[in-house]
């Protein structure tokens, strides 16, 4: 029963998103069509290959295959390729969310290979059910009279943190979602502080008195997207940072 609700809700919602928001999703990822697509197909590839193989041996207490950790880093990597453009909601506040799972899951799914631990697997594919449940708060926000006026980058603002939030309360792992929230808290303070210094060492007195490892910190936690938007603008060139966005959600 649970392989076919999710096999449902994840058919509805690709279906709808592929009627309504492929486009945009064409517009803005134009340049990482295969980190998109292997986005997708190892998220897809974890949650249904967990459900599987939970029917086949009738019980949820399943350790992950070095395919699954595979799976987990190639999809931790395009995360961060994807959040690192994202400007959906209030970027401040919908980044982290994305960046904390981007980080967090591979680091719990290779504690689960290495320890052999059924729990901690399970809380690394659940994690991946952020995706539906996300859209399922922003359809329900959005279409009912709760929130009826909102605008939609407040709700999508919103749906996206209690949805990865919520999905981490499922694998019923003690704390877990807590960690996560706190999680996303720190990396909305790392954005700030990288920020806040990339700044500053454009300024000569400040570069000469800062010590390389600083330095090198700084200029790699940015090009893996950890600083806010107006930053990145300033020291990259991607184009889906100034493009103006015309779609309600991504």
């Amino acid at each position: 029963i649970d392989l076919l609700q999710h096999t449902l809700l994840y058919v509805v919602i690709i279906f709808y998103h592929s009627q309504y928001h492929a486009p945009s999703y064409h517009v803005k990822f134009s340049k990482h069509k295969l980190g998109l697509s292997l986005h997708i197909g190892t998220g897809l590839f974890e949650v249904f290959e967990y459900r599987l193989r939970r029917v086949q041996l009738g019980h949820d207490r399943i350790l992950p295959s070095s395919l699954d950790v595979v799976s987990c880093l190639v999809w931790s990597a395009t995360s961060l390729q994807l959040v690192k453009t994202l400007r959906r909601g209030d970027p401040q506040t919908t980044r982290p969310p994305y960046q904390a799972g981007a980080i967090l899951r591979p680091v719990v799914c290779m504690l689960a290979y290495l320890l052999q631990s059924p729990n901690l697997h399970r809380l690394s594919v659940y994690a991946l059910d952020s995706f539906v449940y996300a859209r399922v708060f922003i359809f329900f926000f959005h279409y009912t009279p709760y929130m009826r006026d909102t605008p939609g980058n407040t709700i999508y603002a919103l749906a996206i943190p209690l949805a990865a939030a919520f999905s981490i309360h499922e694998s019923r792992v003690p704390g877990a979602s807590v960690g996560f929230v706190l999680a996303m808290a720190y990396i909305a303070k790392l954005n700030e502080w990288v920020s806040q210094r990339s700044r500053q060492l454009r300024e000569p007195d400040e570069q000469a008195k800062t010590s390389t490892v600083e330095k090198h910190l700084v200029t790699g936690l940015r090009r893996l997207g950890f600083a806010e938007l107006q930053e990145l603008r300033k020291v990259t060139n991607h184009q889906a940072l100034k493009k103006p966005l015309t779609d309600d959600y991504v």
